[in-house]
């Protein structure tokens, strides 16, 4: 059975953006141009260009046209993220992506109680309903969004110390945590896909068709769990990795 116009058309395109002609923050012809070079209808055209934004490969401007998605992938180094190996979480962000070349930002911190949700309280061992403190924010890279961040501590553990205030923690919470009394000794992962939820989509500048990763990472004392943190990335500018064991050899040159 022939192809359908429209994906033909969008399969040339795909074509060209992934081959390089036509490169990140490229303009395509307009849609009069396109009909005239495939010699198709102006309807064949725009579902060809709705397809591409379904794939996450090309976004409508309003008022300028369609552009070629600007989406450099970051490379997560989960292992020495988010507390791990006792660092602080917005240091080891920040370190992580300077050392990449690229800018690190956050916006809309926000710190709020709330009552656990079932998934939540069943992370963190908790009944649900019971009171827990909520640090949350938004992660730029080069000025774009690329991360949320949620996480969640057990009242009895928040109550009285930094993490009540409506501040960022310039050292960080897991070192917060320490000086109470509560050191992380490890902490378990999870790691899922899925289509993001319509805020998701907002706050994350997703076009239509891209997934996000979603990370939960519980930390553990060496009694019970302290920290839930839920991270849900951009799934078209993120990769996550692991290194585990002794991994110098990855990192000499050839």
């Amino acid at each position: 059975m022939p192809e359908t116009l429209y994906r033909q058309v969008a399969a040339a395109l795909r074509a060209q953006i992934t081959g390089g002609i036509l490169r990140p923050g490229a303009q395509l012809p307009s849609e009069p141009e396109l009909e005239k070079t495939f010699r198709v209808s102006r309807n064949t055209v725009r579902l060809a260009l709705a397809s591409l934004a379904n794939e996450g490969l090309v976004e409508a401007r309003q008022g300028r046209g369609t552009f070629v998605r600007e989406r450099t992938p970051f490379l997560v180094l989960a292992s020495a993220e988010e507390g791990a190996a006792d660092k602080s979480d917005r240091d080891a962000f920040n370190a992580a992506v300077l050392t990449a070349g690229r800018n690190p930002d956050q916006s809309g911190f926000r710190m709020e109680v709330r009552t656990a949700s079932s998934e939540v309280a069943a992370r963190l061992q908790l009944d649900e309903g019971t009171l827990v403190v909520v640090r949350s924010l938004l992660r730029l890279i080069d000025g774009r969004p690329w991360s949320i961040q949620e996480s969640f501590y057990p009242m009895d553990i928040a109550e009285g110390t930094a993490l009540m205030s409506p501040v960022d923690i310039p050292y960080g919470t897991i070192s917060e945590m320490a000086r109470r009394g509560h050191v992380q000794a490890g902490y378990r992962d999870e790691v899922l896909s899925r289509m993001p939820t319509q805020t998701e989509a907002v706050q994350l500048s997703l076009g239509p068709g891209v997934p996000v990763l979603e990370m939960f990472r519980i930390a553990y004392s060496v009694e019970r769990p302290i920290r839930l943190t839920m991270n849900v990335y951009a799934g078209d500018s993120t990769q996550l990795a692991y290194e585990i064991g002794d991994v110098s050899a990855f990192h000499v040159d050839p």
